[in-house]
């Protein structure tokens, strides 16, 4: 009898490993959803795409984002330009967007909506 309080004070002293849990892997930044910004004549839309974070001088963050021109069939993604806001129409075939980096504007672009190609309107 003796030995079975002894065996059962025993197990009841016995606990989980005393080693803190293993901390979660970081996830890495917060996936954004696409955002629909603008449509245009001829059934094509212009798309907020995925991103990155960036940060200013001051240390005030943003999040940069790219800008893709959709239509029923294609995407195509406008190369090398970051935006914090969604272009606007510039006239009928072109829009107008300000290339964004470490979150203030640093240049004016006009987009030729048929093939995305950017070219520099000017400096910020």
């Amino acid at each position: 009898m003796r030995a079975a309080i002894g065996l059962v004070l025993l197990l009841a002293g016995c606990r989980a490993d005393d080693r803190p849990a293993p901390v979660p892997p970081n996830p890495g930044p917060a996936v954004r959803p696409d955002t629909l910004v603008l449509t245009v004549p001829g059934g094509r839309t212009i798309w907020l795409a995925e991103g990155r974070d960036a940060r200013d001088s001051a240390g005030t963050t943003c999040f940069e984002r790219s800008v893709e021109i959709r239509t029923d069939s294609a995407r195509t993604k406008v190369p090398l330009l970051f935006v914090l806001t969604g272009p606007t129409v510039l006239d009928r075939g072109h829009l107008r967007a300000e290339l964004s980096r470490h979150c203030r504007v640093m240049a004016i672009y006009s987009v030729e909506l048929a093939t995305g190609r950017p070219v520099k309107l000017e400096d910020r």
